[in-house]
């Protein structure tokens, strides 16, 4: 599978956004991760639609949209219209699996990646059934909703474990990581199985983002393991 870089625009500098999402482009990024926060969902607000459609002008790069919301289900048409590329959606906001399913199939009806995000207290085995209706499941490495913060380690088994629910359904689902990822901790998650790999504060914070990506992304090639 891919291994791709996914810079979280939460770490940029907002008051140069397009400066930031064309140094991120530059540096050799494959996706740019945006996250959506409603302070409900999580304690913080972030940034909305306009946001998002506006990053979408100044770069070619797929819009990878983390709705950190309590309804993601009332967005859909929002992030088809903003240019959402793929839309990730927690599976702890109240919906049934049913209703989950729903969110994952419409998500793909609208042209977009359906995508499943578990925080860290949210166990691999409640995505199981979700895995046929998504593309990509997103391991939160952080509790959601600030940046800045430590990589937890204790998530590694549950990346094998997506990893390996998703390999016995013969599907080649994208396993995401985000939160506190650098290149030491990409090489661990990617010898769990995860390839896609957000990187935040590392990447915005580095004195060359370029060289800093390459580093993340050597590490995790040199460490991927499809079958932990």
């Amino acid at each position: 599978m891919q291994i791709r870089i996914s810079p979280s625009l939460l770490a940029c500098d907002f008051l140069h956004l397009e400066e930031e999402v064309r140094r991120t482009e530059a540096a050799g990024a494959e996706l740019l991760h945006c996250d959506v926060m409603d302070g409900v969902f999580v304690p913080n607000i972030s940034f909305g639609f306009d946001i998002i459609r506006a990053v979408g002008t100044v770069s070619a790069l797929p819009l990878d949209v983390h709705m950190m919301t309590c309804a993601p289900q009332k967005y859909i048409e929002a992030l088809k219209t903003a240019g959402a590329a793929i839309v990730t959606v927690h599976n702890d906001i109240g919906l049934t699996e049913a209703e989950m399913i729903g969110v994952l199939d419409a998500i793909r009806a609208a042209g977009m990646i359906p995508s499943v995000s578990l925080r860290p207290k949210i166990s691999a085995e409640s995505v199981t059934a979700l895995l046929p209706h998504a593309d990509m499941v997103l391991v939160m490495t952080v509790e959601p909703g600030f940046g800045g913060q430590k990589f937890m380690a204790d998530m590694l088994p549950k990346i094998a474990a997506v990893r390996r629910a998703a390999n016995r359904l013969g599907r080649p689902v994208d396993i995401q990581v985000d939160g506190g990822i650098n290149a030491e901790n990409a090489a661990r998650t990617a010898g769990a199985g995860a390839n896609v790999f957000v990187v935040g504060t590392a990447a915005y914070r580095a004195p060359d983002m370029r060289a800093l990506l390459d580093h993340v992304r050597r590490a995790a090639e040199a460490a991927f393991c499809p079958r932990p």
